[in-house]
């Protein structure tokens, strides 16, 4: 090594320790707001892949009436809903639900399915089977492996019917302990799939 290359290599060497130190005295608020500047870009990008849902497979052939427990679970609802709703003849919601590319031939051939990397699971939210918007969104994506083990390696995510916000998003506790049930197919149910698609399952 040259006597020019070594002092180059000493200025970066410099450099670099200069941000490290930099950084450890930043206040940690400012820590704090670039951790949360990620999680809110990671937010933006699993929003950003479902904006087209609608264009991927749909998965049922019409509205499917979603048990108002499973419901309450999904809309992960306050206590003074969850009441309100108890006491409600009508707080049965329907599902339609999309499933992009990647796991499209899992969810409609598959007995047994092993859903890829990638794969989206997009269920509509609807108060009625005519709705045309959706009062809210619930997403399974299906992360690498290691993720989440114990359920599969999915991540959940819910987000309001304008497609505009996540109102949460993780290893979500109503959404494992429903899906948990649905272990043998790779944590995913598929009550809603057609008649006859489920009788051609191989």
């Amino acid at each position: 090594m040259n006597k020019l290359s070594l002092i180059k290599l000493v200025v970066v060497a410099f450099i670099f320790s200069l941000g490290l130190t930099a950084y450890s005295f930043l206040p940690k608020s400012e820590v704090q707001s670039a951790n949360n500047s990620a999680v809110s870009q990671k937010e933006d990008e699993d929003l950003l892949n479902i904006k087209n849902y609608k264009k991927w497979t749909k998965v049922n052939d019409k509205p499917h009436l979603m048990d108002s427990s499973v419901s309450a679970l999904c809309a992960a609802p306050t206590q003074a809903q969850v009441d309100r709703e108890s006491k409600n003849p009508h707080n049965q919601k329907y599902i339609n639900v999309y499933v992009n590319s990647i796991g499209k031939t899992e969810m409609m051939t598959k007995k047994s399915p092993k859903f890829p990397q990638g794969t989206v699971i997009v269920k509509e939210k609807l108060s009625t089977p005519d709705s045309t918007s959706p009062e809210l969104l619930t997403v399974m994506i299906k992360r690498e492996k290691g993720f989440n083990p114990e359920n599969g390696d999915w991540e959940y995510m819910t987000v309001n019917g304008q497609l505009t916000e996540v109102t949460a998003k993780g290893k979500l506790e109503n959404c494992q302990a429903c899906h948990a049930l649905e272990k043998s197919g790779d944590y995913v149910s598929r009550n809603y799939l057609p008649y006859n698609i489920r009788q051609k399952l191989k």
